[in-house]
Order: structure tokens, then sequence, then C-alpha cells
């Protein structure tokens, strides 16, 4: 990963309150299929940790999970948060250069490839960490097919499409999650399933403005090193913000991310 990749990858302070309000139930249903008692299980890119918790009460006492996360400040809220775990470990560690001394019974990177350059060479380290018949699980995003109801303001929509572009020029596959089951194929994995995973939320729906807000967070954190990088100007940043969370307040009827989980089994 080069220096421009990793330091857009970095979380910015205060971005955690989206990824803490993600669980296993709620956010990588289709685990819920695949974790045993007794397993042992590898998050790569794990932030916060609430779903690499999760998993770890579903595998047992008798199970092992380990989360990583190159982010010091999100790594040290993990291990405050659900240190309580007697199975459960964070480390501060990059995916490119992890070395464990035992192999997992699974691997899984929950929203985690849409940040690297190098999805191909991440998703072969993760197998190296995968004993022969064990699982891999990535969950991803395809940005480019997210769908709102009604459009929302055209402030958000030209702060999307610089966000895209901003992540386009750091070298992020802004279509990962269409893209694993090629990568797998690549790499002989077998038995490759797919399953789908969107994020979609109605105005009826309690959640839903928690749901929808996750643009406005992004616009408030990241959105300030898109402005910095010289992809949008700080006008249009904060009336994106502005107008987007009164359409959340008054308009907004649906949202729908595209989004995937892609299993397989190593050989």
């Amino acid at each position: 990963m080069n220096q421009t990749s990793q330091t857009r990858a970095e979380m910015p302070q205060g971005a955690n309150k989206v990824l803490d309000r993600r669980t296993v139930e709620s956010s990588y249903s289709s685990l819920l299929n695949l974790l045993k008692e007794g397993m042992s299980v590898l998050d790569v890119g794990c932030g916060s940790g609430t779903i690499t918790a999760g998993v770890a009460e579903r595998v047992g006492v008798s199970g092992r999970v380990v989360g990583i996360d190159f982010s010091e400040h999100l790594i040290e809220l993990a291990q405050k948060n659900h240190g309580y775990l007697s199975n459960l470990s964070f480390e501060v560690a990059d995916i490119n250069t992890y070395a464990a001394e035992q192999k997992f019974d699974l691997v899984i990177a929950a929203r985690t490839l849409q940040w690297v350059n190098n999805p191909e060479e991440v998703v072969a380290q993760m197998l190296n960490l995968v004993k022969p018949g064990g699982m891999i699980s990535i969950l991803d995003y395809n940005h480019t097919k997210i769908t709102w109801t009604p459009q929302p303001p055209q402030s958000m929509l030209d702060f999307y499409e610089a966000f895209l572009h901003w992540r386009k020029d750091a070298g992020y596959d802004n279509a990962i999650a269409d893209n694993l089951s090629d990568i797998y194929k690549k790499l002989g994995l077998q038995l490759i399933n797919v399953v789908e995973q969107h994020e979609a939320s109605l105005s009826s729906e309690d959640s839903f403005k928690g749901d929808a807000k996750i643009w406005s967070v992004v616009a408030e954190t990241r959105g300030k090193q898109v402005v910095k990088d010289g992809f949008i100007s700080e006008e249009t940043r904060l009336k994106a913000i502005q107008e987007y969370d009164a359409w959340i307040a008054s308009d907004a009827q649906a949202m729908k991310l595209y989004l995937l989980a892609v299993e397989a089994v190593k050989p």
C-alpha cells in the first residue's frame, strides 16, 4: 500500500461512531452461518471491534478470535470496550506484513478491502493465514451502485462524486464487491458463494435517520481531506452536510447501499 493510499484509509477521529453502530447480526449476518463453537477467527481491519466481539461471543471460550487494524486509536477503543472477552485479542497491525504463529479456521474482513489499493495482494495474504480447508469471507461495497429515494440535494451528489474520485485517485476500487469473485477464482479458491447483504433503509424505520446520516458523517470527517486534496470546495462540503441533513428530516424515503459477502474455501 503506497503512502497516499494508507493516509487516506486512516479513520478520522470521530468517524468510529459509524463503526460502533455495527454488530454481527445487523451488519455481517452472513457470518452467522459460518461461525461454530471452538473456531479460530482473524478479523482484518477490525476497527473499534464491535463485529469482532460478536464473533468472539459466538465461537465461545473454546474459540480464539484476533482483530487487527493499523489504526492505533481504534485498537485502543476495541481493547477498552471489549477487553473483557477472554478469547479475544486486538493488535495494531497491517495485513500486508502481518504474521501469526497459528493459522485460522476463518479469516474475515468487513468493509476493509474498499480501503486498499492492492486488493488481490491483500486477499492472497489473508489466504496465507487460513488453514487448508478453512474459509475466507470478505464483506464490501460497490459504491457506484448506491441508490437514494428520492435523489438527495445536488450538493450531496456533488460531494459523493468528489468522494469517489478522491478514492479512485488513491487506487481504491469503488466496485470491489463485484470484483472479489474474480480475485478468488484467480487465487484458486473453491466453493465461492456470494451473499447479498445490501443495506436498505426506509424512512418508516427507527434506524433510518442514523443509517442515512452515514454520508453526513463521511462529509464531516473524511470530507475535510477530500477538500484538502483539492477534489471539492469547503463551501460545497458544508452545504452538502446542511442540505443532506435537511433532506433526511423532510423528503428522504429510502437509501440502499450495495453490499456483498463473498465466501470461499481454501483448498
